[in-house]
């Protein structure tokens, strides 16, 4: 039997705190960020009008314009946390892209078609693949290649 009772207040006003922080947390990283490293070493990423995924971003400034550049690619399919330099080349398995383990194709594929107007042509169709493990790959197959079978490449990691 309890002899006595009493209430008590809880320590937080939620149940789940906001993940990363609330925005004045953030705000004060940055500005220790900016006070110790410099403003012209703190940087965002920020889109630019591009469907190529290794020139869809660029870093900027902290005090530049957020927000979407004019004549920006409407909303995309969702990308990968980490984009390789280099796409690294697949094995094939049974017809199978193989990255440690084979990979199982998770969503239908993405065409990405661009830069014929500056040299540096992409023709492409990305997915999303599975490994065993159920970690998520963004992977392509080039459609330009000169090869029958087709090339697969691995272009980025899902986090």
């Amino acid at each position: 039997k309890a002899t006595r009772v009493e209430s008590v207040a809880p320590p937080a006003d939620d149940l789940f705190p906001e993940p990363g922080g609330t925005k004045e947390t953030r705000a004060r990283l940055l500005e220790l960020l900016v006070a110790r490293l410099g403003a012209e070493n703190v940087l965002r990423a920020a889109p630019v009008a591009d469907h190529r995924p290794e020139v869809a971003n660029r870093w900027v400034s902290l005090d530049a314009q957020a927000g979407k550049p004019p004549g920006a690619p409407p909303a995309v399919p969702p990308r990968p946390a980490w984009l390789l330099a280099e796409p690294l080349p697949l094995l094939m398995r049974e017809n199978r892209p193989v990255f440690h383990t084979p990979l199982r194709m998770m969503s239908s594929p993405e065409r990405i078609e661009a830069g014929w107007f500056d040299g540096q042509h992409v023709a492409r169709d990305y997915c999303v693949a599975q490994d065993e493990e159920g970690a998520c790959y963004w992977i392509f197959r080039e459609r330009m290649s000169s090869q029958a079978d087709p090339h697969w490449f691995l272009h980025g990691l899902f986090g």
